[in-house]
């Protein structure tokens, strides 16, 4: 059996978008974005092998039409979805598939979201990206123009199959939900919290990578590590008290917090759903608005690196929960040096040789905590978790950090709370200054040219 295979995710930029918010009472769906691929003797089993690959072949699939409930999150999981055998599972899919030597089978998911959450999925399938891609623009536009237009980005992803002499089979699904036979409940909970591994290759086919300055990343606010309380042996670090330590040696599952703290769990996403970030890029400008003033290297992300960033699979985002999962915090990590051009990833292949042989080269992006949220270990349990791959790999850390934030010994504090995790080293690897020349008229004792003294 031979069978080539790839995913893409694209993003498209619209012109208007809803301002209204999201009401507070909507408890939206956290729907999962799943692909695979497969090939088999029939059709049939080519379908059943690329369910088994989007983790989802033991359920009774119920497919639904095409519309995203208010406050919903729709976000990429490789992970197979919870639940029993057998049980029900509503989801928009699309499938394609291919039975001669040398055709490819496309399929493809687009979906659109507003400032609440809600939003609309199609599925096209064809034998080429261009036309399933195509399809699902001109749909989606047609959709919305057809509500009065007002949703955002269209996002997209694709899977693709190649058949080289057996069929094979191509899908994209959305996971709604899992519900059982027997009382119709939600789907019985994994007491684990699913992290996916952060990888160093990139997706076959992946987004333009974001952009941005060089002074945004690692950038840690005074109060994120402030507590009213702290223990002695962790007011010098300036760690938050709550009791968060390591949560593997405390026996829970990996970033959840002690009990009754309103900070419930820590996942990591590939991508983020459009209204959760535009909400975030908010938070990133109240809590980094300052220092366009104090420093000398632009220090924010435009909007739209930002959600580029923030839809890009390659950046992995470590993202805080509350018990009522909604977002609290966020921190960003990668493999993939190209999604950080004020970086070379060509220095740190030459520094790091065995390091970047074996994926192990990471960069830490920046940290957001909402503000009703500082004082409740959200940032010590994004560490822990995303320190925990890093321990793991025994990888090496690039970070940086502009000269007002240094002078707050802020690198200090991250170093002496990472440093509570693992045994690391760390060593400044460059700085560069900036000069400003002021001119105050001509040379008061300018000489004539071509004569010495």
């Amino acid at each position: 059996m031979a069978l080539a295979q790839s995913e893409t995710q694209v993003s498209k930029p619209q012109t208007t978008s809803l301002p209204t918010e999201p009401r507070t009472q909507d408890v939206g769906l956290d729907i999962s974005i799943r692909t695979g691929t497969g090939s088999g003797q029939t059709l049939l089993s080519a379908f059943d092998r690329a369910l088994q690959g989007a983790g989802v072949a033991d359920f009774n699939l119920v497919t639904l039409s095409s519309v995203i409930p208010t406050a919903s999150r729709v976000r990429h999981v490789d992970a197979p979805l919870p639940g029993g055998h057998g049980d029900l599972l509503f989801c928009v899919r699309a499938e394609a598939f291919a039975d001669r030597p040398g055709e490819v089978a496309w399929a493809g998911l687009g979906w659109v979201t507003d400032d609440t959450g809600g939003g609309l999925f199609v599925e096209h399938h064809g034998h080429s990206e261009a036309s399933v891609i195509e399809q699902i623009e001109h749909s989606l536009s047609d959709m919305n123009a057809n509500r009065g237009g007002g949703y955002g980005e269209v996002q997209t992803t694709l899977a693709s199959a190649e058949c080289t002499d057996r069929p094979v089979c191509a899908l994209v699904l959305a996971a709604y939900r899992v519900s059982s036979w027997h009382d119709g409940s939600s789907p019985r909970q994994s007491d684990d919290v699913h992290e996916d591994t952060l990888v160093a290759p990139p997706p076959a086919a992946s987004p333009t990578p974001a952009s941005g300055p060089g002074g945004t990343h690692s950038q840690v606010a005074d109060d994120w590590m402030a507590a009213e309380s702290m223990q002695p042996d962790l007011a010098r670090a300036g760690l938050p008290t709550n009791g968060t330590s390591n949560a593997a040696s405390n026996g829970r599952a990996k970033g959840r917090p002690p009990k009754g703290s309103a900070f419930a769990r820590v996942s990591v996403e590939k991508e983020v759903d459009y209204a959760t970030a535009k909400r975030y890029y908010q938070l990133y400008l109240d809590t980094f608005g300052d220092l366009e003033t104090q420093a000398v290297a632009r220090q924010l992300l435009h909007r739209e690196e930002f959600l580029a960033e923030m839809t890009d699979p390659r950046v992995h985002k470590y993202v805080a929960w509350d018990e009522n999962d909604v977002a609290i915090g966020m921190t960003t990590l990668t493999t993939d040096l190209e999604t950080v051009p004020w970086v070379s990833p060509a220095y740190f292949a030459h520094h790091y040789p065995d390091h970047h042989a074996r994926g192990a080269v990471y960069y830490l992006g920046f940290t957001l905590v909402h503000p009703d949220h500082r004082q409740a270990g959200v940032y010590l349990g994004m560490l822990n978790a995303m320190s925990e791959a890093v321990i793991a790999n025994r990888g090496v850390v690039g970070y940086d950090m502009c000269l007002v934030n240094h002078d707050k010994d802020l690198d200090g504090s991250a170093a002496r709370l990472l440093g509570t995790m693992a045994d690391i080293t760390i060593a400044p690897i460059d700085r560069q200054s900036y000069y400003a020349m002021t001119f105050h008229g001509p040379a008061k004792t300018a000489k004539p040219m071509g004569k010495r003294s």
